[in-house]
C-alpha cells in the first residue's frame, strides 16, 4: 500500500459525507448519472459492479469529473482489480470478504465491507475495513438503530445504505455515521431510464443544500 496515496482517498471520501450511489440499467445511464451528481453538489459517486457495462462507466469518467468515483457490490478480489484499472478510487462491498480488504489495500484503495449485526460489524472492522457499511440501514431500525450499535462499537466508522431518503439522512449523521449512500430515493435508475435527469438532479441538489445548512449550523453550534 502506498499510504499517501490511500490516505489522500479515504480523506476526500471521508470530507464527501454523501455518496451517489448508481444501480443503473446500462452504462450510459450510469454515466449520464454521475455526471448529473456531480453537478447536484456530490462529492463522492459510486457505480455498482453489477450495473451493466460497470467497468465502462467508470473508465469513461474517472478522472475527468470532479468527485472521487468508486465501485460498489463488489462481491470477489478480481472485481477489485477489474474496479481499479477502470479508474475507481474506493470499494464498497455489502458482504463480509476479507479477500476483498486484501485486494483493496494492495492497489491502495479504501475498502467499506457491508454488515447488519454488532457481530458481522465487528468482524467486518477487524477484516481491515475501514468503513462498514451497515445495509439496510433503515429496515434494520434506523439512526436508533445506529446509535445502539454505537454504544459497544464506538471506534467503528459507519457508512449507512438501505432506504436512506433526504428526508431522513440527517438523523443518520446525528448518530454518528461518517458516510451515507444514497439510491434509489435519489438516483433513481427508472428516472434514468426515462431521460428525466433534471428530476435527479433536482434531488441531488437537495441532499447537497440540507448537508450544507446542517454543517453551517453544527459549526456555529
Amino acid at each position: 500500500m502506498k499510504a499517501n496515496l490511500f490516505n489522500s482517498r479515504a480523506d476526500r471520501l471521508r470530507d464527501a459525507t454523501v455518496i451517489a450511489v448508481l444501480r443503473m440499467r446500462s452504462a450510459s445511464d450510469a454515466v449520464e448519472g454521475m455526471g448529473v451528481a456531480v453537478r447536484g453538489g456530490f462529492e463522492a459517486v459510486e457505480v455498482t459492479m453489477n450495473t451493466p457495462g460497470a467497468a465502462d462507466a467508470l473508465s469513461e469518467v474517472a478522472g475527468r469529473i470532479d468527485a472521487i468515483v468508486g465501485a460498489g457490490t463488489v462481491l470477489e478480489p478480481q472485481q477489485v482489480k477489474e474496479a481499479y484499472d477502470a479508474g475507481a478510487e474506493f470499494i464498497v462491498t455489502p458482504v463480509v470478504v476479507p479477500e476483498v480488504v486484501e485486494a483493496a489495500h494492495s492497489l491502495s484503495l479504501p475498502v467499506t465491507l457491508g454488515a447488519s449485526t454488532p457481530t458481522e460489524i465487528h468482524s467486518a472492522r477487524r477484516a481491515g475495513a475501514d468503513w462498514v457499511k451497515v445495509f439496510p440501514a433503515e429496515s434494520l431500525g434506523g439512526p436508533d438503530y445506529i446509535e445502539h450499535v454505537l454504544g459497544p462499537l464506538d471506534d467503528v466508522p459507519l457508512f449507512v445504505s438501505g432506504g436512506i431518503t433526504p428526508e431522513n439522512y440527517l438523523g443518520y449523521l446525528d448518530a454518528g455515521v461518517e458516510l451515507v449512500g444514497f439510491g434509489e430515493s435519489v438516483f433513481s435508475s427508472q428516472l434514468a431510464a426515462q431521460g428525466r435527469y433534471d428530476e435527479i438532479e433536482r434531488r441531488a441538489v437537495g441532499v447537497c443544500r440540507r448537508l450544507d445548512m446542517y454543517i453551517t449550523d453544527h459549526a456555529e453550534g
